[in-house]
């Protein structure tokens, strides 16, 4: 169900990637050396790879401890122990672990109870279990070095029939995988019972293979398609994935490419103004566009912000609080409404937090994982970006699939910490020269006040350390800078290849960002610790000839719940009836457009991750139009802060001066619609906690819809 994991080779300081929670860490000839000093050593897994631990069924160490009386691990809230085998020597720990919820937890080890023992720790592994094929024949989700595909499964020697009709110019699109080391299968495709089209024989479980098969003899014709398999151990399991017959003849559907540009803010970029050139071919296609000059979204780090453009659910709603957290069941994303009106989807997701352990590789018949995008990258080439790595990816799927209705996601996540742009990127805005000096501050303030989002760091922080505040956050400006203009290439490399396959004008492009950083506006760095501007002002640019004829800038408040329900407004096609995001099509249209529910962000508290950033202790909403804006902290006094901010977004859109004084009638008016906003999400959560879709009676989503809580069309 998943790829093995195993850390070992501890033979320098570069190779120890766990970090160490309490007592001592050091190596020894390949050994990870764990010591306690006062109190018995604990280590924390590495964030990276996450771990989706429904898919695993064991941890195994094999280590060696000089005293103690028992080892234990503990993953989230789940704890288990073994006593300690004879000291001195190695021994083999196996932990058979239970979890049946999807998503990443924490994964710590104590490998000794004693207080000064030490403990030598060769290897820590992981084991999948092994996907369950309970059906002669079935459909699973299956996959390879992070290479995900819906598939249908086979217990071989089998034959699966189906009858179709051949359209002109048609082709046959199919993947082939098996699920055993040294258990080859031989898979065939038979025209009519006699007339083999395609043979082949696979041998490596860890990859697929593909074929494009040529079917253009049997135009106008229905036939039988037999999918045979023939195995060289009897009752392995054969994977077809994802057969597809397509036709080159015109298209009725428009092809959809999501482009996602991971922690880019919006007045950063040259399509909103920014001095520097960052984004010029993104200015170019908002030039011919629609570009949203102010598109909030719904949260400040990437797995729920992404979970709320997906799904157009607000933040608040969906309720992913945690790294394992995933969409609720009752979601409906846009790949699934999609693929149920003819699209083949495909996500390519540089960004963990986009895929699996989020729940949202729902409705995906292609998903490449991070890991598989890192093989794609080369340090000395990419350095801290992906972009180049998605294309890699994307380039080969787009051949396949030029010829078939499309949905692709490309996440990408160039301007993500730790900034480190390519050459050739680098030198527009920063020096070399100075990098060696930044990437070691960097490293240096990482270990002080390491999030998820990157560095966050406090300019006072960064004197104490020794580091020029000043000189840090220009250099790290430079490069953010660099990262954006690496990503805006690569996009216009993606924009290229669908203009070679000729599918460019058929193709509705969407470029989005899901937050923006923070560079000291408002006393710290990085994201997703606050809801200021910088970084809930996100970019949301749309372009197609044919859908959007007329260029133009919308400057009223939109968010990216809004980008789905746009979508597929755009495209004709249906939007589910709980979609919280309201179409944008009127502005396509020249028609008048009149928002219904509020534009609203959120952030819920992270306690565990509070650190020396107080707003981590508390909940925070954010209300906003194109007057006001106004933040409210439900534990403000906690953790010393101000209840009630208020921002006059006229006169002062970098939300520097808090007006809430001057303006109590505005703040008492904002305070009671995110009250009724707040009672109206409860309902909604409520039903999204139901089955596997959203059953609403039709009195009740009216009402909903009535006050603005349920979105859709105008």
């Amino acid at each position: 169900m998943a790829a093995p994991v195993i850390w070992h080779n501890f033979f320098s300081e570069k190779d120890i990637t766990w970090i160490l929670l309490r007592g001592r860490l050091g190596f020894r000839l390949g050994d990870l050396i764990v010591k306690g000093d006062g109190s018995s050593p604990v280590i924390l897994a590495p964030k990276e790879p996450p771990i989706e631990w429904s898919r695993y069924e064991t941890v195994e160490i094999q280590m060696l401890s000089e005293g103690g009386t028992e080892v234990k691990i503990k993953i989230g809230n789940d704890e288990y122990k073994h006593k300690l085998g004879p000291l001195r020597q190695y021994n083999d720990y196996r932990f058979d672990v239970h979890i049946a919820e999807p998503g990443s937890r924490p994964l710590a080890i104590m490998p000794t109870d004693g207080l000064f023992d030490l403990v030598a720790i060769k290897s820590i592994r992981l084991v999948p279990k092994k996907a369950n094929f309970p059906q002669a024949v079935g459909r699973q989700f299956i996959g390879k070095r992070e290479e995900y595909r819906n598939t249908l499964y086979v217990h071989s020697p089998s034959t699966v029939t189906f009858e179709v009709p051949v359209p002109k110019d048609a082709r046959l699109h199919l993947g082939m995988g098996i699920t055993e080391k040294n258990s080859s299968v031989k898979f065939r495709v038979v025209v009519d019972g006699s007339r083999e089209l395609y043979s082949n024989t696979i041998t490596d479980p860890d990859a697929w293979e593909d074929a494009n098969l040529d079917l253009s003899s049997y135009a106008g014709r229905n036939v039988k398609l037999a999918f045979e398999t023939r195995p060289e151990k009897p009752g392995a399991v054969a994977l077809w994935a994802n057969p597809l017959m397509t036709t080159e003849t015109p298209k009725r559907l428009t092809n959809v490419l999501m482009y996602m540009i991971d922690t880019l803010r919006a007045d950063h970029s040259s399509l909103h103004g920014y001095p520097r050139d960052t984004t010029p071919y993104l200015k170019k296609l908002g030039a011919q566009g629609l570009v949203f000059e102010d598109c909030q979204v719904q949260a400040t780090w990437t797995k729920p912000s992404t979970a709320s453009l997906l799904t157009s659910l607000y933040s608040f709603t969906h309720g992913i609080i945690n790294d394992y957290d995933t969409i609720p069941k009752g979601a409906t994303t846009l790949a699934e409404q999609l693929r149920e009106s003819g699209y083949v989807t495909a996500g390519i997701v540089a960004n963990p937090f986009a895929g699996r352990i989020s729940g949202l590789q729902r409705g995906f018949d292609y998903l490449s994982e991070w890991a598989a995008i890192q093989r794609y990258r080369t340090d000395a080439e990419d350095r801290g970006t992906d972009s180049a790595a998605v294309n890699k990816i994307a380039f080969p799927w787009l051949e396949r699939h030029r010829d078939e209705p499309f949905f692709l996601y490309a996440h990408t996540t160039d301007p993500h910490a730790p900034y480190r742009p390519p050459a050739g990127f680098e030198e527009k805005f920063a020096n070399p020269a100075d990098t060696p000096e930044f990437n070691l501050n960097y490293r240096k303030l990482r270990e002080q006040g390491q999030y998820g989002g990157g560095t966050v760091i406090s300019p006072a922080g960064c004197a104490r350390s020794g580091v020029n505040p000043d000189r840090f956050i220009q250099r790290a400006i430079d490069r953010y800078d660099g990262e954006i203009l690496h990503n805006d290439w690569s996009l216009e490399q993606l924009a290229g290849k669908l203009k070679q396959l000729g599918i460019l004008d058929h193709t509705l492009i969407v470029v989005v960002s899901d937050h923006g950083e923070e560079f000291w506006e408002h006393g710290w760095t990085a994201h997703g610790q606050s809801l200021y501007q910088e970084l809930t002002h996100g970019v949301f640019t749309m372009w197609n000839p044919k859908l959007i004829p007329t260029p133009r800038r919308v400057s009223e408040p939109v968010q990216l719940i809004d980008v789905m329900p746009t979508i597929l407004d755009l495209l004709g096609q249906k939007i589910p009836d709980l979609v919280e995001g309201q179409s944008l099509a009127a502005f396509v249209k020249g028609e008048a457009f009149q928002r219904r529910g509020p534009v609203m962000t959120s952030r819920y508290a992270s306690p565990h991750a509070r650190g020396f950033v107080p707003e981590n202790g508390t909940d925070t909403v954010a209300l906003l139009d194109a007057n006001w804006k106004l933040l409210y902290r439900d534990k403000a006094k906690d953790v010393g802060l101000k209840k009630v901010e208020l921002y006059n977004r006229r006169t002062d859109l970098g939300e520097a001066k808090n007006v809430a004084a001057q303006h109590p009638q505005e703040v008492e008016r904002m305070l009671a619609e995110i009250s009724r906003w707040m009672d109206a999400q409860k309902q909604i959560k409520s039903f999204l906690g139901r089955g596997a879709k959203v059953t609403m009676d039709q009195q009740t989503l009216d009402q909903l819809r009535s006050l603005g809580y349920i979105g859709g069309k105008q």
